[in-house]
């Protein structure tokens, strides 16, 4: 039996904890900061910037080469959508990382919601607005009738 065979155990969970202790989990950060351009999911035929997004995180999730990078995107998949560009900005700055494109990229695409959803809303309510009698009109038509 060779030494390397022997060695094989130690060394695997050596390379763990040196793995840790040496920035890997940096790299993870690294990775799901720029996981929109990384991933080139922008290439695919996808329909919505959810979408994109979506299949970034996933693919950068199934490269987290540490713990703390699987334990990172276990906890954000918690995380509200609204609060998702704040943890995602702390995690990367914690990691020392300065630039996280995707918590821009993620908060983009919830004021991007929130401003479809306000339009909606106003759309309804003037729809609603245009079908409701004019209050004057309305009180002209009642006395008349009463007349």
């Amino acid at each position: 039996m060779s030494i390397r065979v022997l060695l094989r155990p130690f060394l695997g969970g050596l390379v763990a904890v040196l793995a840790s202790a040496c920035g890997f989990y940096k790299w993870d950060m690294e990775n799901a900061c720029h996981a929109v351009e990384r991933s080139k999911v922008r290439e695919l035929p996808l329909k919505s910037e959810e979408d994109v997004l979506t299949m970034a995180a996933s693919w950068a999730a199934e490269r987290a080469r540490t713990s703390e990078g699987q334990r990172f995107w276990d906890a954000i998949s918690n995380v509200t959508p609204t609060s998702k560009a704040e943890v995602f900005r702390s995690a990367a700055k914690e990691a020392g990382i300065v630039d996280c494109p995707f918590a821009e990229q993620l908060h983009a695409a919830v004021l991007a919601d929130e401003l479809e959803r306000e339009q909606r809303l106003q759309k309804l309510q003037q729809k609603f607005a245009d079908a409701a009698p004019e209050p004057e009109r309305a009180a002209t038509e009642a006395e008349a009738e009463g007349l």
